[in-house]
């Protein structure tokens, strides 16, 4: 018996937990052979330990996804400071902690550095196929850090467009100043697979890059959830969307892929360490986060509230 896909149908916003573990059609976790289940009844009476590395966003998608299964009545530890996502996917494989939050496609990048999906659902579903064979993920959210770029209008008005596949093929006039996330993202990779090769790439935070972004010929490469992205003047060039869940060439739809990769938000988590109980709870903040929530918050966060109370504030209104 080959890789065996299970699968949770993605509710968004009250959608709930409406996957079954029967079903064939996304995959959310690869077991090989023909081994037990990734859900475990005895796990809904364990205790979860939810990590984070060092970054923001790290420890506040481990504080919602800690407090919706502290929610749920499981018992629930947070451990942080794990470092980057080599030490936190470490301390998993090494059975430290349960569960880690991180993003689908650096995921995907990080365990088949070669992988060419960008699609949000493609990604998803290769990033099942990568896994150590230890670990499991289930339903992704809406929440994501993609990559981004804004022009200025009047960069916008001379190209002739405001979608980001309408300057694939001009990229040699711009200028583009990249930040730290856009880099994670491998954003530059992924504009040079679709033929896009800047004529001249600088380095800088969001504020440096907005600013660059003023200039005719210049591009702020930013991602979907910095700070600065919210308040961006000018353009946001529009990248195509992803498919819709279930959909694809095996029923006839042939849709042209995102430029940039997919970066939803996703847990990582032990096979065989969540019970039933403990998939809802996830499938819950999977149905509720928005890009927008997750960018509000650490908005937030950036400037001065706790993570802790911020954290909390967002399970109180939506799980």
């Amino acid at each position: 018996m080959g890789n065996v896909w299970n699968v949770r149908s993605r509710g968004r916003r009250g959608g709930g937990f409406g996957r079954t573990v029967a079903g064939l059609t996304v995959a959310v976790a690869v077991l090989t052979g023909c081994g037990p289940s990734v859900l475990d009844e005895s796990a809904d009476t364990a205790t979860v330990v939810v990590g984070a590395g060092d970054g923001v966003a790290s420890e506040l998608l481990a504080r919602i996804y800690a407090g919706a299964l502290a929610g749920s009545g499981t018992r629930t530890e947070l451990r942080t400071g794990l470092g980057d996502r080599a030490g936190y996917l470490a301390a998993l494989d090494a059975a430290e902690v349960t569960l880690v939050p991180d993003y689908t496609g650096r995921l995907l990048r990080y365990f088949a550095p070669a992988a060419p999906d960008t699609d949000a659902e493609d990604v998803f579903e290769a990033l099942a196929r990568s896994l150590p064979e230890d670990l499991s993920i289930t339903d992704y959210a809406a929440a994501q850090d993609r990559s981004m770029l804004v022009v200025s209008d009047a960069t916008a008005e001379r190209l002739g467009t405001t979608e980001l596949t309408g300057i694939l093929g001009r990229c040699g006039e711009l200028t583009v100043t990249v930040t730290a996330g856009f880099e994670t993202n491998d954003g530059l990779r992924d504009l040079a697979e679709r033929g896009c090769v800047p004529g001249r790439v600088e380095e800088g935070d969001g504020d440096v890059a907005l600013r660059a972004a003023t200039q005719e010929g210049s591009a702020a490469a930013l991602t979907t959830t910095s700070v600065v992205a919210r308040d961006a003047p000018g353009v946001a060039l529009e990248d195509a969307p992803d498919r819709a869940p279930g959909t694809g060439p095996e029923d006839g739809t042939v849709t042209e892929p995102p430029v940039f990769t997919a970066q939803n938000v996703v847990p990582v988590f032990r096979k065989h360490a969540l019970g039933e109980r403990q998939l809802e709870a996830l499938s819950l903040v999977a149905g509720e986060l928005t890009t927008a929530d997750l960018a509000e918050m650490l908005g937030r966060i950036d400037g001065g509230e706790d993570s802790a109370a911020v954290a909390q504030a967002w399970l109180t209104e939506h799980v």
